[in-house]
C-alpha cells in the first residue's frame, strides 16, 4: 500500500494499492488519474470533522476494516445504491425523478457564486436565465457496476471511456453539432445515460447519468472537432472532411447530476418502510391538518384528497403551512397545490365542500372515502366523526386533534376491519378524559384569552404558538405511517406537551371491543369494559345482588347510545341475595365531575343491577318498576335511558327514548 498525505491536511490521506495483481473493478475503489494504482474509498465522513480525531492508529484500523469487509463481501451493503462510474463535481444538473427522459430540455438555469445549477425536464420552456445551453444526449449499453473510474477531463478521455460501452462519442457529437451551428453560440452539455446492473445476468436496476461541458462554446467546439471552419470574415462553414481532430485538446468540465425526488425516493430518504403509495383523505386543512399532510407528503406516504369548504384568512398563516399570497383562496385548493409542489410527483386532489353538507360534491367525497386506505379527520368536529363512523363503503378512519389549550395531541384510529368504529373510540376517549387522573385537566384547561379576527360573533381564535403546532403535528405525521403499517388494532393515544420545557409525555388507553345492537329508534353500542365491570362487581358482591349507575354518551342526531362504564354501588346502598336498592352517597358529585372533565360528553345514562347465580338476567316485577321510574324522570329531559341486568351467563338490557321502549337485547358473556 502507498499512503499520500497533503502538506497542510487540506484533504484526507489517499490510500493506493501497489500490487500489480490487485483486483480491478472492485467496488469502493477509484482508478487514480496519476496511474499509481487503485485508490481505496475508505472515507465517507466530512474531512473537516474527521481530521479532528484521526490518529495514526485510527487510520490503520480504517484501512484494515476496508480489507476485512471487502474479503467478507460486506463492504457494499445490501440495499445500497450501485456504485457510480465516475465521481461528481461542482456544477449541478437536476433531472426529473425516475427513468431519465429520452429527450430533456433546460427549463431553468441558476448561477450562484460562479456555479451553475440547471433544472432539466421533459417539456420545453424558455425561462432558462441569461446563459443559453444546448443538450447532447446519448444512452450507452448497460454496464455492470464496479470500480469508480477517473473523471474524464478531456473529450478524448470521454471517448476512451465510452468506446467500450458501444458509443463513438466523436462521430455522434459531430453529427449533432452540425445541426446546431446556425443557432445561438450556446454552452454544450453532454448528457450520457448509463443503464446499470449488479451483475452481467441481472436486469437493469438503475440509471446513472453523467454530464460534461467543453471549455468552449458550440461554434468553437464545431471547429475543434473538425466539423467546421471559419472563413476570413469569421463566418462558420461546414467541413465535409478533414484531419482527425485532437480530442485530447478539448477540456471538459464535469457536472454533478441529481435526480428530483418522487414518493418512492422520499420514502427511502425519510426512513419510511412502506413499499407503496397510500391513498389518504384529509378532512380539514387547518393547523394540524395542513402540517400533517405536508409532513407525510415529504415522507412519500402517498396522495391526499383534501376536503375543506373554508377559505384562507390572514390569522390562519400563524399556524398553517399556507402562505400570504394564498389568502382568500379555498384552503382545500391551496393545500393541494402545496402538496403537489413538494415532490416531483403530483396526484393530490381538492374537494371544496363541508363533509356534513357537501351538496354537489357528495359523489366525489363518497368515491374518495371508498378508495382511501385511510381517512383522517382533522376537523375536531364530533359531528364529522359521526358521519365518518357511519360512512359505507369506507376504509378505516383516524382522527387527530388538539385539546382546547393546544398542548395535547389526541389520536384515535380504527383497525383495518373497523371492529370498533371511530365514534365508539371517541366515546371511550371522552370517558378516559373524565375518569383517568393523569387526564384530569386535559379537556378542562381551555384558554380564556380569545382573540377576535373579524366582526362576527363567531370570529374568534385562540393564541397558539407555531412551535407547539409543529411539534405535535410532527408526532401526528409519524403516527400515521405507523397506523398504515399496522392495521391489526385500534388506537387511542395522547401526547402531552409541557410548553415550559418542551417535554412530551405519551399516554395510551386500551380500546375496548364493543357489542352493537340495532333497536327500533336507537343503535346501542356497549363496551366490553362496561360488561366486564358489571360482571366483576357482581362476583365480588355474591351471593348478594349489587348494582349502580351507567355512564355513557349519545348522539341524538344519529340516534346512537354508547354505554361505556358501570359504577359500583354507593356505600349507602342496600344489598341482599334477593334484592338491591341503590344508594346515592357521593354519587352526584362524582358523576358531575366526570361530566365536567369530559367537556360535558360523559353522563348518567341509566341503571344496572345484578341477579344472583341461578336467576335469569330478565326483569322481575320490581325491575319493571325501576324502568318505569327511569321513564318518568328522564323522559322529560329528552335523553335516552337504559336498564341493564347482569346475570351469570349473559347481560340483558332495555333502552327507552321519547316516551317508548326502543328495544331490548342480550350480551352473551361467553362471546366476549
Amino acid at each position: 500500500m502507498r499512503l499520500l498525505f497533503w502538506p497542510d491536511d487540506e484533504y484526507p490521506p489517499s490510500v493506493f494499492s501497489r500490487r500489480d495483481n490487485f483486483p480491478i473493478d472492485n467496488v469502493h475503489t477509484n482508478f487514480a488519474a496519476t496511474g499509481d494504482g487503485l485508490s481505496l474509498c475508505i472515507w465517507e465522513e466530512n474531512w473537516a470533522d474527521l481530521k479532528r480525531g484521526l490518529t495514526a492508529q485510527a487510520l490503520v484500523e480504517r484501512i484494515r476494516d476496508w480489507f476485512a469487509r471487502t474479503a467478507r463481501g460486506e463492504l457494499h451493503q445490501e440495499g445500497q445504491s450501485l456504485e457510480p462510474l465516475i465521481p461528481s463535481t461542482a456544477n449541478t444538473l437536476i433531472l426529473p425523478s425516475g427513468v431519465p427522459p429520452e429527450k430533456c430540455y433546460v427549463q431553468k438555469a441558476i448561477e450562484s457564486a460562479g456555479r451553475y445549477t440547471l433544472l432539466l425536464g421533459a417539456s420545453e420552456t424558455r425561462d432558462t436565465g441569461f446563459v443559453e445551453f444546448s443538450l447532447f444526449q446519448e444512452t450507452v449499453e448497460p454496464q455492470v457496476h464496479g470500480a469508480l473510474h477517473a473523471r474524464p477531463t478531456t473529450l478524448g478521455e470521454l471517448r476512451d471511456l465510452l468506446e467500450p460501452m458501444g458509443t463513438d462519442i466523436s462521430k455522434k457529437l459531430g453529427d449533432w453539432i452540425v445541426g446546431r451551428m446556425a443557432g445561438n453560440d450556446a454552452m454544450a452539455v453532454l448528457l450520457i445515460t448509463i443503464p446499470k446492473k449488479s451483475s452481467a445476468e441481472a436486469e437493469v436496476e438503475a440509471f446513472e447519468v453523467i454530464a460534461f461541458s467543453p471549455n468552449v462554446r458550440l461554434h468553437e467546439l464545431s471547429v475543434l472537432i473538425g466539423r467546421a471552419e471559419r472563413t476570413p470574415e469569421g463566418a462558420l462553414g461546414v467541413l465535409l472532411g478533414g484531419a482527425e481532430p485532437d480530442l485530447s485538446a478539448i477540456k471538459l468540465h464535469g457536472w454533478r447530476v441529481v435526480n428530483r425526488i418522487d414518493r418512492s425516493l422520499a420514502r427511502l430518504y425519510s426512513g419510511n418502510a412502506a413499499e407503496r403509495d397510500f391513498k389518504l383523505v384529509g378532512i380539514g386543512a387547518g393547523a394540524i391538518g395542513s402540517h400533517v399532510m405536508a409532513n407525510t407528503t415529504r415522507a412519500g406516504l402517498g396522495t391526499w384528497t383534501v376536503v375543506d369548504d373554508d377559505v384562507l384568512l390572514p390569522h390562519n398563516l400563524v399556524r398553517q403551512v399556507q402562505t400570504n399570497d394564498m389568502i382568500g383562496w379555498p384552503k382545500a385548493e391551496t393545500q393541494r397545490a402545496l402538496l403537489d409542489a413538494i415532490l416531483d410527483e403530483d396526484g393530490c386532489k381538492a374537494i371544496i365542500a363541508n363533509i356534513l353538507d357537501s351538496g354537489n360534491e357528495r359523489a366525489a367525497i363518497d368515491e374518495a372515502l371508498a378508495e382511501a386506505d385511510l381517512t383522517v379527520d382533522f376537523s375536531a368536529s364530533p359531528a364529522a366523526l359521526g358521519y365518518l363512523a357511519d360512512a359505507e363503503p369506507a376504509a378505516r378512519v383516524a382522527s387527530l386533534f388538539f385539546n382546547p389549550d393546544g398542548c395535547d395531541l389526541v389520536l384515535l384510529a380504527e383497525d383495518g376491519n373497523r371492529s370498533v368504529r371511530i365514534d365508539e373510540i371517541e366515546a371511550q376517549y371522552f370517558l378516559a378524559a373524565g375518569t383517568c387522573r393523569p387526564l384530569m385537566r386535559h379537556l378542562g384547561s381551555a384558554r380564556l384569552d380569545m382573540l377576535r379576527y373579524a366582526n362576527a360573533c363567531q370570529d374568534l381564535t385562540r393564541p397558539l404558538p407555531p412551535w407547539q403546532v409543529q411539534t405535535l403535528s410532527g408526532i401526528a405525521a409519524g403516527q400515521l405511517a405507523t397506523i398504515l403499517s399496522d392495521a391489526d388494532r385500534s388506537r387511542l393515544h395522547l401526547w402531552r406537551l409541557n410548553p415550559e420545557n418542551g417535554l412530551v409525555l405519551p399516554f395510551s388507553v386500551t380500546v375496548s371491543q364493543v357489542s352493537r345492537h340495532a333497536l327500533a329508534d336507537f343503535r346501542v353500542s356497549v363496551s366490553q369494559n362496561a360488561v366486564a365491570a358489571m360482571r366483576t362487581l357482581r362476583e365480588r358482591a355474591a351471593p348478594n345482588e349489587t348494582g349502580g349507575v351507567l355512564l355513557g354518551s349519545f348522539d341524538l342526531s344519529r340516534s346512537v347510545l354508547h354505554v361505556l362504564d358501570a359504577l359500583p354501588a354507593p356505600p349507602d346502598s342496600r344489598q341482599s341475595p334477593t334484592y338491591f336498592e341503590r344508594g346515592a352517597k357521593d354519587l352526584k358529585p362524582h358523576v358531575d365531575a366526570i361530566h365536567l372533565r369530559s367537556a360535558g360528553t360523559i353522563q348518567y345514562v341509566g341503571e344496572w343491577h345484578s341477579h344472583p347465580k341461578g336467576v335469569s338476567a330478565r326483569p322481575s316485577g320490581d325491575d319493571e318498576g325501576v324502568f318505569a321510574y327511569l321513564q318518568a324522570h328522564i323522559e322529560p329531559t329528552g335523553s335516552p335511558y337504559a336498564m341493564f341486568i347482569c346475570g351469570e351467563v349473559d347481560t340483558w338490557f332495555r333502552v327507552g327514548w321519547s316516551g317508548c321502549i326502543s328495544g331490548e337485547g342480550t350480551i352473551d358473556h361467553a362471546a366476549g
